[in-house]
């Protein structure tokens, strides 16, 4: 048995190792929860971010795709990971803002059961049609969409991600009437759109530039506030006489509520370092991406908050709603 005088002496080494086991975080494989298929925005700008945090982080990065209604799924399972910083959560406005008001219930408190760590990109739509399409412009597919409502439809990736929301809110905007077809991710969507089945889809860059400049399908405008380089002579919603209609989303990282403080704050700081790299503003480039900078811990919790009161009136505009 331990003398009384031994387990005296074992108390502060005791102590001093707890700090040590917080400090060695990440002591296993981390994951990177992505709430969408694979192929998707999402999942693209995820995977660049665990290749550029594996060797900042010490252990392999790896992407786990967990997709479904709107990403409530995949971030309902990482509200209820384990606590210790090797699940994070690959958030977006779907997730932490517009889902709020888009369905009756959500299985997780996007504030509650989350700790914003750092915002990662912004991203903007291209309404886009398949290359066999008879319609140059937006002006002919409104004018051809008041003539028959409800005729054209227009696909996503799944109901209530950014891209039904595009669609909802242009055809609320543009006083026209759009059938919404919801796909199993989006390279599914753009398969259809490709092929003439779908009339539309508000896609993004990332994903739709290689059709377009493929000759597989055409861009017909932005939503963003200003015109995209790679697509210099597409209009914006806005020059339109549309600009309600533009829409932004976002992206971040979350880990489960009650993940200890240290290792939220190194996984910031990593994060933070990780978007000043050459490499990630590059890929911003290829990708017609914003890198969120500076946007890290209470001020990405003061920016989300700010998106959804942004997002309840984008969801009330449309008229969208899931149950």
């Amino acid at each position: 048995m331990p003398t009384r005088r031994a387990a005296l002496l074992a108390t502060p080494l005791l102590a001093l190792s707890r700090p040590a086991r917080a400090q060695a975080w990440p002591s296993r494989p981390v994951t990177i929860l992505v709430p969408f298929a694979p192929g998707s925005l999402p999942d693209g700008n995820a995977r660049f971010l665990a290749q550029r945090l594996a060797p900042r982080l010490g252990q392999p990065v790896v992407i786990e795709n967990k997709g479904g209604a709107g990403g409530n799924i995949g971030a309902e399972a990482a509200a209820r990971a384990r606590p210790d910083g090797h699940t994070i959560l690959f958030g977006t406005q779907g997730t932490h803002a517009a889902n709020r008001w888009l369905y009756g219930a959500l299985p997780y408190d996007a504030q509650r059961d989350f700790i914003p760590v750092h915002a990662l990109f912004a991203d903007f739509n291209i309404l886009v049609v398949g290359k066999d399409s008879p319609y140059r412009d937006v002006a002919a597919l409104v004018e051809a969409a008041k003539a028959q409502p409800g005729r054209l439809t227009y696909a996503s990736g799944g109901a209530g991600t950014g891209v039904h929301l595009a669609g909802a809110l242009f055809a609320k905007v543009a006083g026209i009437e759009l059938t919404h077809v919801p796909y199993r991710g989006t390279p599914a969507a753009l398969n259809d759109l490709v092929a003439g089945r779908a009339d539309l889809m508000f896609d993004y860059a990332v994903t739709s530039m290689p059709l377009i400049n493929g000759g597989q399908a055409r861009a017909l405008a932005v939503t963003g506030q200003e015109r995209l380089g790679t697509l210099p002579a597409v209009p914006t919603v806005a020059e339109l006489g549309l600009a309600e209609a533009g829409t932004m989303v976002w992206s971040g990282f979350f880990l489960p509520a009650g993940t200890p403080a240290p290792v939220a704050t190194r996984l910031a700081a990593e994060t933070a370092a990780v978007l000043a790299e050459d490499e990630a503003k590059r890929w911003a480039e290829r990708t017609d991406s914003t890198r969120l900078q500076g946007l890290a811990l209470e001020r990405f919790a003061d920016f989300i908050a700010a998106e959804m009161e942004r997002w309840r009136m984008i969801v009330a505009v449309s008229g969208a709603r899931l149950d």
